[in-house]
């Protein structure tokens, strides 16, 4: 079952629709290019599911650049955790806290993606392990590495988009495999 088979086409991201790949109206390029869209959706999708389950944008990394896809794949995999963890402001979801442990992008990695992606990384990472630690700080680190307001608009809504149709997926085919003689959602 794949996110195409179970998601309404209105709802696939943008680097999965090439209508969307320009604006059509300014002939302006998007706030992400294709390389930095792939490398950060594939790794949320690596931080969220098994290595040789279904992964879209890992698929499409590996088909752009094989080799950042292994590095991305295999770091993904050293950073997963069960999360999601952190320290949520005072309020109802303050008994949701939990500690986990931080990620950095490796020092290896952050010179072969560049800074950009480095922190678009870093935030990612935040988004879908950390959520409780997300901070103003988060995103004045994405200004510093390059990020415009409307570039991190859309990697956070891509980041989240992403992370919420990995989890939905997982948890469709988990029911699939436990309810005997269906294949299909009905």
């Amino acid at each position: 079952m794949s996110r195409h088979e179970i998601l309404p086409p209105e709802l696939h991201l943008p680097d999965l629709r090439p209508d969307l790949r320009m604006d059509a109206a300014t002939s302006s390029l998007p706030a992400m290019s294709q390389l930095e869209r792939r490398t950060v959706l594939a790794f949320v999708e690596r931080l969220l599911i098994a290595e040789g389950q279904p992964a879209t944008f890992f698929t499409l990394l590996r088909q752009t650049d094989a080799q950042l896809a292994a590095l991305i794949g295999a770091e993904a995999a050293s950073a997963s955790r069960p999360g999601p963890y952190g320290r949520f402001p005072p309020a109802p979801l303050c008994a949701e806290d939990l500690d986990g442990p931080p990620w950095r992008i490796p020092p290896a990695l952050c010179a072969r993606v560049g800074e950009r992606i480095s922190v678009a990384l870093e935030f990612a990472y935040l988004v879908v392990m950390h959520p409780g630690d997300l901070r103003r700080e988060s995103l004045l680190d994405l200004t510093t590495g390059g990020w415009s307001a409307e570039g991190i608009g859309e990697l956070a809504e891509q980041i989240g988009a992403v992370a919420s149709q990995t989890r939905t997926l997982a948890e469709l085919q988990a029911a699939a495999r436990t309810a005997p003689g269906r294949s299909r959602l009905h």
